[in-house]
């Protein structure tokens, strides 16, 4: 769906515009009016993919028209969607010497309301570009195929594969949301920075999340306990010097609102009971609460209690250990969308010598069925 914002009070104008759009339209576009620029703040949201201008539009209802034009523009421009594509559309061309720069440095189209061919030509090649930019509510990262595994069995999500920006997708729906899993092409801080960064921006989701297994710090975590993150770090950053590592973690937390919904999901869900629902296979020893924790992330898999040991020392509240949760913070604090990260992995091993294999797979499970809870709480309206 492309939504337009057309700003205008001149009826006549207006309705050849609206006529215009309508004759384009199958389907897929929706069409939102603003007659000033009170209107025009009442109805612009993120979600606005064109922006059609008047050079000339009054303030409020009954106001004298003036040229707030380049004032809506710096306001597009420096809002949360800074990806709208702008066009002003003005019936009074001998004023476009003095306002073209001003509007074209900002990245907006200046037509002549009276050649007709122009503007409509112009607006149509904007439609086809807002509909070949494909958004996503939400994504979903794993770095292993047995992470994004669950997703390919859940049938309620509606799945389907598709090999498109030079890598394979599983797009989903849950609820009314659409979104996609992406399997990261390598374990490690890299490629979930920079795959995360690429898509992030390619579907400007509102929520960013990722699923699957991680190690636990031994007494901060149990073998099968679900971990959710609320602060994110990278415990490799700081100086190595003749005295040693001196650690400088750059700490990334989820926003206070977010945390807020999943401790909600956490208590109201009461245990992993609800999480393991159709799954048959091994399950830990002993049940464990989910909770909402701090990770640490490093591109080495560690398996040496000692090396734990000193990794723990960095934070006091560090329960679990991963290679790619920092990155995915990381790359959605980065984004020009900012959008809300979820992050929950299952405690398989505690990085000692005697890692076992048997939960992985429930683990995967269980972390996935989570973050589908998740990102249902997640959109539902007042929740």
């Amino acid at each position: 769906m492309v939504k337009i914002l057309v700003t205008e009070d001149n009826v006549a104008k207006l309705e050849e515009i609206i006529n215009f759009l309508r004759s384009k339209n199958s389907g897929n576009l929706e069409i939102l009016v603003a007659t000033n620029l009170v209107e025009f703040s009442q109805k612009l949201g993120e979600d606005i993919d064109i922006c059609i201008i008047d050079v000339r539009i009054p303030a409020y209802t009954g106001a004298e028209a003036e040229k707030n034009g380049l004032g809506i523009i710096q306001h597009l421009k420096s809002s949360p969607n800074p990806h709208i594509k702008l066009i002003a559309i003005s019936s009074f061309p001998d004023e476009f010497e003095d306002i073209r720069s001003k509007f074209e440095r900002n990245g907006c189209i200046l037509a002549n309301f009276h050649e007709k061919d122009v503007w409509q030509n112009a607006l149509e090649i904007l439609i086809m570009q807002s509909a070949a930019n494909t958004k996503k509510d939400f994504l979903i990262f794993t770095a292993l195929r047995k992470e994004r595994a669950p997703y390919t069995s859940f049938p309620e999500l509606n799945g389907k594969a598709v090999s498109s920006d030079g890598i394979t997708r599983y797009d989903v729906e849950i609820g009314e949301k659409c979104g996609s899993v992406i399997e990261l092409p390598r374990m490690g801080l890299v490629d979930a920075a920079v795959t995360a960064g690429k898509y992030i921006e390619l579907y400007s989701p509102k929520l960013v999340a990722m699923s699957g297994i991680c190690a636990g710090f031994d007494g901060k975590a149990e073998m099968g306990q679900l971990l959710v993150s609320e602060l994110a770090y990278e415990y490799q950053s700081g100086k190595w010097s003749g005295d040693g590592f001196k650690s400088e973690p750059y700490q990334i937390p989820v926003s206070e609102g977010l945390r807020s919904k999943i401790l909600h999901l956490i208590e109201e869900e009461g245990n992993v009971s609800n999480f393991e629902i159709g799954w048959n296979g091994n399950r830990p020893s002993t049940m464990s609460e989910p909770k909402m924790v701090t990770f640490t992330s490093g591109s080495a898999v560690i398996a040496d209690a000692a090396h734990m040991d000193h990794v723990q020392q960095f934070h006091r509240r560090v329960s679990g250990l991963d290679m790619e949760i920092y990155a995915i913070h990381r790359a959605a604090h980065l984004s020009i969308y900012k959008p809300d990260v979820i992050c929950a992995k299952v405690v398989v091993d505690l990085a000692d010598k005697s890692k076992d294999d048997r939960i992985q797979e429930y683990g995967c499970f269980v972390s996935s069925r989570f973050i589908i809870k998740a990102i249902e709480r997640y959109f539902q309206p007042n929740a």
